[in-house]
């Protein structure tokens, strides 16, 4: 295995990140009323867009809680239990497209931990 510069490994771990960013946020852009609309029978769909409204920071905090109401929605026991099935309301794709953002956002996160602790701390 070559022995690859810990600079580049850094540049290529900043460039996904820019890429995840962009990405995520196109696809929120156009996405985002899709996907509250297809889940409207999730009444803390409606109490989140009525309190966040719609600034940039409200749609921040409304893609995220698309994002754990897709990936775990057993977290929201408390407030609303959701089924699966209406959960699968929402269109194939789209699930998709909120879990892949979800797993590279992870996947970065990992590669970052990995090169700090194997290749920046000596």
């Amino acid at each position: 295995m070559s022995n690859v510069h810990s600079g580049l490994l850094a540049l290529i771990l900043l460039s996904a990140t820019l890429v995840h960013i962009a990405g995520a946020y196109l696809f929120f852009r156009v996405n985002l009323e899709k996907i509250e609309a297809q889940l409207n029978d999730i009444e803390m769909f409606s109490l989140n867009k009525n309190y966040y409204g719609d600034s940039f920071l409200g749609r921040k905090m409304r893609e995220n809680f698309i994002m754990l109401v897709v990936v775990a929605p057993e977290i929201f026991k408390k407030q609303e239990i959701i089924p699966r099935h209406k959960l699968l309301k929402l269109s194939y794709g789209l699930r998709w497209g909120v879990r892949f953002i979800f797993l590279s956002m992870l996947a970065i996160c990992l590669s970052a931990v990995l090169l700090y602790f194997f290749r920046l701390r000596h």
